[in-house]
């Protein structure tokens, strides 16, 4: 299926929806799609990512595995 063919579908798809609380839900959720790609770092948040990449690649900053965060998050809900 191509894009245009998908847009289309889906555009059908939405002029049927009677109810407004789907309505609005379909609005937030492409909404929020179109939104993240309209984000820009500024020149700062660059230096900031750049100076942080550089401190972790040389072993100065303690990084963690998703595994650990989880472990320590489960372990601070006493879970």
């Amino acid at each position: 299926m191509t894009k245009s063919s998908l847009k289309k579908k889906i555009v059908d798809c939405v002029e049927q929806i009677d109810d407004e609380k789907i309505l609005e839900a379909v609005y937030t959720l492409l909404n929020g799609q179109v939104s993240n790609y309209d984000y820009e770092l500024s020149a700062e948040d660059l230096k900031i990512i750049e100076a942080r990449r550089k401190t972790i690649l040389k072993g100065e900053e303690k990084t963690y595995t998703v595994s650990q965060v989880k472990k320590k998050l489960l372990k601070s809900l006493g879970k």
